[in-house]
């Protein structure tokens, strides 16, 4: 069931969630094609919440004292919109139906938000970084199969792990924009082994100094990919899952270059060849 909030279309014909999710996040919103009709409109949902717990990131980690208390303002509003409050935004009434509804676990939204605030105040290392990017992009993909119905904890998992790989392949494919950005979404340990610092980063560095990051990133993204296909997934998960299959492939790109802005025809056949076979 969807509130009237949710009929309400933006420019493009979609919905106000549909229109977000297609420019704020092309890629998860053309996986989400793919997911049976009466569930695409819950993805859009919530690639549209994901995409604003991450502007509350963006431009805000300086050092100071302001940035960071910013971003932490804006994450605690969502916050409070996933615990029922009558916040009004265009993306808050829908979620806000999905959640009573039973479709979507509240945890897993707030897992969402605990890596963004986990961000903001500095991945010290890559344990830590590991832990936000599987409820962060990963947690993305399990409530889209939350959504789905999938109750299977093993399977859940499994999802979550391959949109975490998803989540890394696509930083590593624009780890310069993102920098640049004001975000730093990379491990404390890895960036001082490296001699770099946030500050550093986000001032703007050498990106032949980001060779062993992006190496790294290269390397902890395959292992998300891997550990995400130990397990294999009933049908309601696979369409939550095809992120995976853009991240096995912008892992296996050369790690020391940036990707184009916009996916190549290969990249679309893929997801849509993993699509029709159910091999994702």
């Amino acid at each position: 069931m969807t509130s009237e909030t949710d009929q309400r279309t933006g420019t493009s014909g979609l919905s106000v969630c549909g229109d977000i999710a297609r420019r704020s996040d092309p890629d998860r919103f053309f996986c989400s094609l793919f997911l049976p009709a009466a569930l695409r409109e819950d993805a859009f949902t919530l690639i549209a919440f994901n995409h604003e717990s991450v502007r509350a990131l963006t431009g805000t980690q300086s050092r100071s004292v302001a940035g960071p208390l910013a971003g932490m303002i804006r994450l605690q509003w969502w916050r409070e919109i996933v615990e029922g409050a009558p916040h009004p935004h265009e993306v808050s009434a829908p979620l806000r139906d999905l959640i009573a509804q039973g479709r979507v676990d509240r945890r897993t939204l707030l897992g969402i938000l605990d890596a963004r605030e986990a961000e903001l105040e500095g991945l010290a290392d890559r344990d830590a970084w590991r832990e936000a990017m599987w409820h962060g992009a990963g947690g993305v993909q399990r409530a889209i199969a939350e959504a789905a119905g999938l109750q299977d904890e093993d399977a859940l998992r499994a999802v979550a792990s391959r949109g975490a790989a998803f989540g890394v392949g696509g930083l590593l494919r624009h780890l310069d924009a993102v920098l640049r950005g004001g975000r730093c979404p990379l491990p404390e340990d890895a960036l001082n082994a490296a001699g770099l610092s946030r500050d550093a980063v986000q001032n703007g560095v050498d990106p032949a100094r980001l060779g062993p990051l992006r190496t790294l990133l290269r390397q902890e993204g395959l292992a998300l990919l891997h550990a995400g296909r130990t397990v294999t997934l009933p049908r309601a998960a696979r369409g939550a899952a095809l992120p995976g299959v853009l991240a096995r492939r912008d892992l296996a790109r050369d790690a020391g270059a940036e990707g184009d802005a916009v996916r190549g025809v290969g990249d679309r056949l893929a997801v849509l060849w993993a699509a029709l076979t159910g091999r994702v």
